[in-house]
């Protein structure tokens, strides 16, 4: 009764006169390297460079890798965005992004440890591919005849904007190419003026919700998708980037009725299909999923992408065969796919069949032509030969690589990876120093290079390293808690204030606040430290039962800053979260003792009568 009430509503708002756009299919292929980075953390069979350090356990920090399905491949919606004619890679994965810092420390141990339980392999997504192929992104909305480059347009668009402030077209097409050129900072301003200034179309709010996506602001962006989706309640772009933040915000319920919506309004749109069964899929409904995605084939039987995701499906339940028959017919329609290949060598690696995996890999190899993307099935192959302790083998692929292309930095990233794997710091240290480059601009290298010089306590190495990565990442949360972090470590509690600061500004997450939190309690700024761990015990309650040193901190800061009753509170509510009768529990007793020693009045000295 809900979907069919929401359908009424939906028919009722929407323009009966709208059409919808018309998509083209894109005429590129997607590069190797691109589909590596997509599928960095679907692989189930993680690379020998990934495995957690001796005697670091899930539960202390390992992150595992996020469903594979939860990301959602839809197309833009009809709103005119010009795509430039050549693309650049990311340095700064996601993956990196995700995994850099799982947790903040104040302790030079505990740093370590938080830095070690990264896989050493994190900042190279772009190098690590994943078990189950995804499929290439849904295609843009075709471009005109003949598009305009974004170095030339860019500058003109900036150069009108500047004329006339009120231009609200130029605006808002600049704001769309500097999506394109990932400076989300840049869109953000413009989106914001245009809202503040009335222009509020589906286009501006989409536009905004992509920036404050892009500047981690989810709240937010969510919110600028769900304004979109009600200015434009059909137009299945939008839905299906609604869908996509619904899973990742888990809420599953609401991506399946917006992309049930999409499909309902779309019927003859197989990318609405598709978005649809990517969401069954990731609520592990998945025969519901593949009926779905069969539909999509129906549409385009000449579209493999339905098919991929169909294979991740089987992958997920272990159906191994059944996933590589789904490649094999995919490599019929396409005997090109990278996807698809990369899909059929990484089952073949999983399944120990080296002959087949590295065959796979050659025909993949023989179709790349940037260098990168050829450095790239290099790695791959040394991976397989990695897996399987063949280090001879492994050794020489990465070589080979290196060799073959010496102006790709990566192959030397990647090569350090495996070096650190097998215990060779020296070699390792060489590697992602070369990986880093001449100009130190290789985040992926820079990165790594901190991540093991904080395991080996070489903290101003480690600052150095990740000094440079917040210069050339301001605007990543992450790059400003990696530095936090290591200043922390190093007991320059001063300056780890400021970047746990500038981390939180840019991205609201307990781990800035907890590293904040502690870095006050150490330069002894009582009311900013209780007030920091009071937010983050109301905030996040859940967090404080899973990690005692919040309310620990809560009570040392209202110590210090002489409240001795809140201390107690704070302590009595730590007394019921750790063990009756073990030492956590004896040493929370004491400090409550102390203060009830402290508040006790002092016994009154007996008055003698006076002598007459």
């Amino acid at each position: 009764m809900e979907d069919e009430a929401e359908e009424a509503a939906v028919t009722r708002t929407s323009k009966t006169d709208r059409s919808q756009p018309a998509y083209v299919e894109r005429a590129d292929r997607k590069p190797f390297t691109t589909v590596l980075n997509d599928l960095a953390d679907a692989f189930d069979a993680k690379p020998v460079a990934a495995a957690p350090p001796s005697g670091h356990t899930a539960s202390s920090g390992w992150f595992p890798p996020p469903n594979p399905l939860l990301v959602i491949e839809v197309r833009p919606p009809a709103f005119r965005i010009r795509r430039s004619t050549s693309a650049t890679r990311k340095p700064y994965t996601q993956r990196m992004i995700r995994r850099l810092l799982p947790a903040v420390l104040i302790s030079a141990a505990a740093f370590v440890v938080a830095v070690a339980s990264h896989p050493a392999g994190v900042a190279a997504a772009a190098k690590r591919p994943a078990v189950a192929a995804t499929p290439s992104p849904t295609p843009s909305p075709a471009p005109s005849a003949s598009p305009e480059p974004l170095d030339k347009a860019i500058p003109r668009l900036e150069a009108r904007l500047k004329a006339d402030p009120t231009d609200k077209e130029a605006a808002s097409s600049l704001a769309g190419d500097y999506l394109q050129i990932s400076r989300p900072d840049l869109a953000l301003q413009l989106t914001q003026k245009l809202l503040a200034a009335g222009s509020k179309s589906a286009q501006t709010y989409y536009f905004d919700g992509l920036a404050q996506s892009g500047m981690s602001h989810q709240k937010e962006a969510l919110a600028d998708f769900e304004q979109a989706a009600n200015l434009e309640p059909t137009n299945p772009g939008v839905l299906g980037t609604l869908t996509s933040m619904y899973l990742q915000e888990k809420r599953p319920q609401d991506a399946e009725r917006i992309a049930k919506r999409a499909v309902t309004f779309n019927k003859n749109d197989k990318n609405a299909y598709l978005a649809y069964g990517q969401v069954l899929a990731a609520e592990g409904k998945f025969d519901e999923a593949r009926q779905q995605l069969e539909n999509a084939v129906k549409i385009d039987p000449k579209d493999v992408r339905p098919i991929l995701i169909e294979a991740q499906t089987y992958q997920q339940q272990n159906a191994m065969a059944l996933a590589a028959g789904l490649y094999e017919r995919a490599l019929t329609i396409d005997p090109n796919s990278v996807e698809a290949l990369v899909g059929k060598g990484r089952l073949a690696a999983a399944d120990h069949n080296v002959k087949d995996a590295i065959a796979t890999y050659e025909r993949l190899y023989v179709l790349q032509t940037d260098p990168n993307d050829k450095a790239a099935v290099i790695d791959q192959e040394a991976i397989v030969y990695a897996n399987e302790k063949m280090d001879t083998e492994a050794t020489a692929a990465y070589q080979r690589g290196i060799a073959q292309f010496p102006n790709v930095l990566s192959a030397h990233t990647s090569y350090g990876d495996y070096l650190l794997s097998k215990n060779d710091k020296a070699g390792a240290e060489r590697e992602f120093i070369s990986g880093a480059g001449p100009n130190r601009d290789q985040l992926d290298a820079l990165a790594r290079l901190g991540q093991l010089y904080a395991g080996e306590n070489q903290l101003p190495k480690a600052i150095d390293q990740f000094k440079r990565v917040s210069q050339l990442a301001p605007n990543d949360p992450r790059s400003h808690l990696l530095l936090a972090a290591s200043y922390a470590a190093n007991k320059q509690f001063g300056q780890a204030v400021t970047e746990f600061k500038a981390s939180y500004q840019l991205q609201h997450t307990p781990d800035a606040l907890m590293g904040l939190g502690q870095a006050d309690l150490q330069t002894r700024n009582y009311n900013e430290c209780a007030q920091v761990y009071d937010a983050l015990d109301k905030g996040a309650p859940d967090l404080s039962r899973q990690n005692p040193t919040i309310l620990f901190g809560l009570g040392q800061c209202y110590q210090g800053a002489k409240q001795p009753d809140k201390a107690k509170a704070a302590y009595v509510k730590l007394l019921g979260y750790v063990k009756p009768g073990s030492q956590a529990a004896n040493e929370v007793k004491s400090l409550i003792a102390a203060i009830d020693r402290q508040q006790k009045p002092a016994p009154k000295k007996p008055t003698t009568p006076a002598k007459n």
